[in-house]
This record gives structure tokens, sequence and C-alpha cells, in this order.
């Protein structure tokens, strides 16, 4: 399978988990939602996850997601479910190491209804115990949900590191 052929399954793939497409229930389902509107409220959340992570405050961070939110993530096999589960994997990670520099930039946000794709940059510098910090970047797909309380969570979040340098 070529790769342009496994990167059009995989984005296919993540949207059609997401439940984007599905009918939803309620006032306003499916209504038009303002581009700039939905963008600045994604850019609140990426700035409350930057401090987050260098908080290393893991329930703040998993307050971000969705109920039943999925994480995929390079330094982990598999997929990671549920907000219990990504609060854990991040509480983890925070006792493994400290982020020093949190970057998130979004590049492009489209929205469909109820649900808001985003593609962005990431560039983190990380420190693991006395060892000389390491910063680390990469790109995301990112899948926000409006939820009933009119909060946009992350209901589906895929990191592709870049190659390493």
């Amino acid at each position: 399978m070529c790769l342009s052929t496994l990167r059009s399954w995989f984005v296919a793939s993540v949207i059609a988990s997401s439940g984007a497409g599905c009918a939803h229930a309620g006032p306003g389902a499916g209504a038009p939602r303002d581009p700039a509107a939905v963008r600045a409220a994604i850019g609140e959340n990426l700035a409350r996850f930057s401090g987050a992570m260098k908080r290393a405050d893991a329930a703040a961070i998993a307050s971000l997601f969705t109920d039943d939110a999925v994480y995929m993530s390079s330094a982990k096999e598999g997929f990671v479910t549920g907000r219990p589960a990504i609060q854990a994997l991040f509480a983890a990670r925070f006792q493994a190491a400290r982020f020093l520099e949190v970057t998130i930039a979004t590049a492009s946000v489209q929205v469909e209804g109820d649900a808001a794709y985003e593609l962005g940059t990431n560039r983190l510098t990380v420190q693991t115990g006395d060892a000389p910090p390491v910063t680390r970047t990469g790109r995301y797909l990112t899948i926000w949900k409006l939820q009933p309380d009119g909060a946009w969570r992350i209901h589906r979040d895929a990191l592709v590191p870049d190659p390493a340098q």
C-alpha cells in the first residue's frame, strides 16, 4: 500500500470514528458555526492545555477532552480511550519528565456542524531527570466536538512526531 493511500485511509478512519456526519439532536444541532469564534475557542483551550503541561496538571488536561475521547500518540501503542485513561497517561508522563516549553500552533480549522477539524504543529522542550532538555517537534490532527454546555472539547487527537534531526 503506498503512503498516500495509507494516509488517506488513516484520515478517513479518524473522521469516521469521530461521529462527524451523524445526525445530532438538540437545539441548533448542525447549525452553521462561526469559524472565527470556533478558532478562538480552540485557541483558548490550547493555551489551557499548554499551561497545564508546564504545571504538570493531568486533571486540567483531561478536562479538555470529551468523556469518550480517543488519544493517539507515538509514545504509546494503540489508543487511549476515555477521559480517565487520558488523565492517567498524562499523570504518568509528568512523573517521568518535566515539560519546560510547550508551543502549539494551529495551522487550520475547518468547522462542520458540531465538529471542528484542526491541523497544527507543536514544539515541546522536555527534561527527564537531570538530563539536558530535549526539544521535539511534530504535527497533529485534532477533532473538536461541541458539547451541550457550549464548550469545545477534544474528541479525537492524533500526534505525529517530526523525524529526528
